[in-house]
This record gives structure tokens, sequence and C-alpha cells, in this order.
């Protein structure tokens, strides 16, 4: 058995430098994707594909992040930081690759899968030294007031600068021009780390292969279920049908091994504790007002006609939120403990932006109409990220807080998004199908200022194109209303919940538990 080592890096790498290096392997995980937002559009014309394809592309991503959840543990055990550094960049680089030269959707989906998975190694990496060095008494408070803003704003700033390039050279050169990032980072693990133990060697146990592809396997049934529900035509199509019914039995199949293993894959009796099944439920939640942004989407893109780019340039500002939240969210963890208190605020800056983007629902409205409300979808994010992610691990364990996480994960980055997408999705296409016939009953020969406009715009197709942008105005309006009615039930029930107070002693149990099994490395040598 090899002689165990201190830190990460070889000795020779002074901590400044090993610092710079971290904080580059970050930004180029959190920044590579197998899927850019931004650009779904543009790929959606070059592959020739549906929209629905490349929305289930971006969730497989997150689920591949909450399946390798359980196996961080084993995996960071049996193998060296330097070896899973080398297989997980490697890995996005060859995937990312695949994903710039496919036409296939399919297989698009397969990488982003297996990409999500990678980046989740990745990040663990990473986040556990920056972790010790923002927060060495272990306040998950204030790391989270620091990651959180840090990872959402490289997120905007990634769109941003995706969707520039997709317009000036094409979609595929996002991957291309991602690449030299990953060739960088895999060059500085090689130089500055260390194929050393950090903590005794752990041989594998009996991994649950059968309940990580059960559980793969049901939540992308799901996905398929939640994305192509509308276009699919819901339950009235057999493939709906089967994927539901596949969903339902797989998920019972992994709940029912979970309860009666002895060593579960995924401890799901963590789902009784109060905070943490509330948390899931108010994450579940948030999930509403990240889906509502589709509403916008319809408004700048439909009606403005805003391209790509304008519209990844109005996302930046939510960066402005992002920074106001992260410092309310430490100097709150520095001279308050109330959780109740922040997620209030939380959900009242999504209800606030939600109330200001419905006032400005008409199709003179300006990019300035929409700063503030970007300003508070930012903010009211972070802010939620960070309160609800403090709040879901309190009094937990190591390996509970784990659980908890990949539960957290994609009931945050999955679950609700694509639910309340789904939702506010089948809301709009009623409500435009609704509100144009209600405008095409006063549409008749009668109706002078109606064959004036026919005259002179085309007949009935000039008249289809003069209700439809209003049918799609009137159905936002309405969808934006519910929204934030929905969201001021959410701070009623918020407010009337029972939190608790927050137990700081027990802040710092990660740490201990973190460093007897892992070691805890330190940043340098």
């Amino acid at each position: 058995m090899s002689e165990l080592r201190k830190g990460l890096f070889n000795d020779w790498v002074t901590k400044p430098l090993g610092l710079l290096v971290i904080l580059i392997i970050t930004i180029t995980a959190l920044t590579t994707n197998g899927l850019y937002t931004a650009n779904i559009n543009d790929m959606v014309s070059g592959m020739g594909t549906m929209t629905e394809y490349m929305m289930m592309a971006n969730y497989a991503t997150t689920i591949g992040m909450m399946v390798v959840f359980p196996l961080l543990i084993q995996i960071k055990g049996a193998f060296t930081s330097r070896n899973i550094l080398f297989v997980t960049l490697g890995g996005t680089l060859l995937l990312s690759l695949w994903c710039a030269v496919t036409t296939s959707p399919q297989v698009l989906i397969g990488c982003n899968l297996v990409m999500g998975g990678f980046k989740m190694f990745t990040m663990m990496e990473v986040i556990v030294p920056i972790m010790m060095m923002i927060s060495p008494d272990g306040n998950r408070g204030r790391f989270y007031a620091v990651f959180y803003p840090v990872s959402i704003a490289l997120g905007q700033l990634g769109a941003y600068f995706s969707a520039e390039l997709s317009y000036a050279f094409g979609w595929q050169y996002v991957y291309y021009f991602m690449m030299p990032g990953l060739l960088l980072s895999l060059l500085l693990v090689t130089v500055f780390y260390h194929n050393g133990r950090t903590s005794p060697y752990a041989p594998f146990k009996s991994i649950d292969w059968q309940s990580f592809l059960l559980l793969t396997t049901s939540l992308m049934l799901l996905n398929y279920v939640l994305v192509f529900a509308k276009v699919e035509d819901y339950f009235s199509y057999v493939h709906i049908q089967g994927a539901a019914l596949g969903f339902v039995i797989t998920l019972l199949l992994f709940i029912k091994r979970q309860l009666t293993s002895a060593q579960p894959f995924l401890n799901l009796r963590i789902l009784q504790i109060r905070n943490v099944w509330a948390s899931q439920a108010m994450v579940f939640l948030t999930g509403l007002f990240l889906a509502a942004g589709s509403i916008q989407s319809v408004l700048t893109s439909g009606i403005l006609k805003y391209s790509a780019q304008t519209n990844a340039e109005l996302n930046l500002w939510m960066i402005p939120g992002v920074i106001v939240g992260g410092l309310l969210l430490f100097f709150w963890n520095k001279y308050e403990h109330n959780h109740k208190g922040i997620i209030l605020i939380g959900f009242g800056a999504f209800v606030l932006g939600y109330l200001l983007l419905y006032t400005n629902v008409n199709p003179g409205a300006g990019m300035q109409d929409f700063y503030l409300a970007a300003a508070l979808r930012g903010f009211g994010m972070v802010v939620l990220f960070a309160g609800l992610g403090v709040y879901n691990a309190v009094g937990l364990q190591m390996m509970d807080m784990l659980s908890s996480g990949a539960v957290l994960v994609v009931f945050r980055s999955f679950l609700g998004p694509a639910f309340f997408s789904a939702l506010i999705s089948f809301g709009m296409y009623q409500g435009q199908v609704e509100h144009l016939h209600q405008l095409a009953q006063h549409m008749d020969v009668t109706n002078t200022a109606v064959m004036a406009r026919a005259a002179t715009s085309g007949g009935t197709l000039g008249l289809y194109g003069a209700a439809m942008p209003q049918a799609v105005l009137v159905a936002a309006r309405e969808m934006l209303g519910y929204v934030v009615m929905a969201g001021l039930w959410i701070m009623l029930i918020v407010w009337l919940f029972r939190f608790g107070k927050m137990n700081r002693r027990r802040l710092v149990n990660w740490r201990k538990k973190w460093r007897s099994i892992v070691g805890a490395p330190a940043v340098a040598g």
C-alpha cells in the first residue's frame, strides 16, 4: 500500500498556483455542457429535428448528474483525484466532439446523459477543496453564498457567448471553442496533480447496478413523457402511454429495492425527515418560476422578433440580481439564521419579477422593460437555490447528505422545470386557440374595419397573421397572471410552515465526516 500524501498537487506547487489550477478546472467544468440552451433554435434548424429532442437532451444532463451521486464516495475511495479527472475531463472532451459532429438527436441525448455523470465527478473533485477554503469551519451558507452566484453568472455568460459564436460561425463551433479549455485542464492535471492517495484505499463494494439502471431508465422515461407529451397529443399516443407505464413500473421496482436492501443505492428513508421533504417540495415549486421564463421567450422571440443573441443579452441582466442575492446570502448567514425569511424573500423576488413582466406584455415593449424583471429572477434563483440547499442539509450526516443532494438536484433542474414547462406549454397552446377563436367571432363581412384590414393585408391569411399575435399576447398575460397568483399561494404556504431553528453545531459535521471518508485534501501539496 502506497504512502498517503497531503494535498492534491506535487510538493513544488505553491498554494496560489494550486488555487489558480483549481479555478481554471472549475470554470471549465461549469461552462462545458453537452447542450447550450441559447443555441437550441440553431441546432433544431441545423439538424432538421424538433425542439423537444433538444430539451430532452438538456434534462438528460441533470439525470446523468443525479444518478452518479451515490457512486461519488466509492469512486473517490478507489481512484486518485488525478485518475478521476483524467477520465472525466477526457471523456467530456471526446463527447463534446461527438456532439459537434452528430446529426442524430438520439446520440445527442445519450452524450448528454453520460456528460452529466462526468460533470458531477469533476465538480466533486474541485468543489470540496474550494469549500474548504471558503468555509473552513463547515458553514455551508457561506460557501453557497459564493458558489451559487458564480456558477449562475458563469452560466449566463456562457449562454451569451455561445449564442454569439453560433451566430458568427455555427452551433457546432461552440463545442470546438470549449475543447481548448478541456485540453488545458487535462494538461494542468498532468503537470500539477500528483497520483498519490490522500485517503486509504477503499476497493469497490458491490455496486447495485440494478438500482442504477432502474433509476436511470425511470427518469429517462419520465423525461420523454414530460417533454413529448404535447407534440404526441398526450396519452392518446401509444408511445406516451408505454413510457408512462414503464416509468411507473421501474420507479416502483427501484423504490422497493431501496426499502428492502441492507445497503440501498439511494437512501430514500431520508425523505421522512422534515427539512428534507419540505426543501424538496419547495425546490419543486421553484421549477414553476424557472419554467415560466418560456413565457418571456414567447413574447421576445415570437412577438418582438428578438434574435437568440438579443435574448441571451437580455438574460445577462440576471447577473446584477445574482450578485445582490449573493451579498444578501453572505450577510444573512453572518447575522441571521432564519430559513423562512430568506426563502420568502426568494419567492417574493420571483413573484415581483413576473408581476413586472405581466405589466410589459404588449407589442411595443422594449428591452429596457425586461431588465428589472430579469434581475429579480436572478436574485430569486440564487437565493432559493442556496437557501433551500442549506435547509435541506441541516442535521444530515455525510452519506445522508449525498442522498438528499441527489434528489434535490433532480427536483431542482429536471422534475420541477420539466413538469411546469409541460403545464405552461399546455396552457399557452389552449389559451392561444381559445383567444384566437374569440377574436375570429367578430371577423365577418359586416365589420368594416375587418374588411378594410383584409383588403390591405392579403385577405384571410393577413387577418390570421394580425389576430394570432394578439391571441399570443393575451394568452401570455393570462399565464403570467396564473404564475403570480400561484407564487402568492406558495409564499403563504412557506409563511405558515414551521421551519425550526438552525443548529449551527451540526453545520460543521460534514467537514469531519468528509475528512474521515476521503481525507479532505488541502489545495496545495
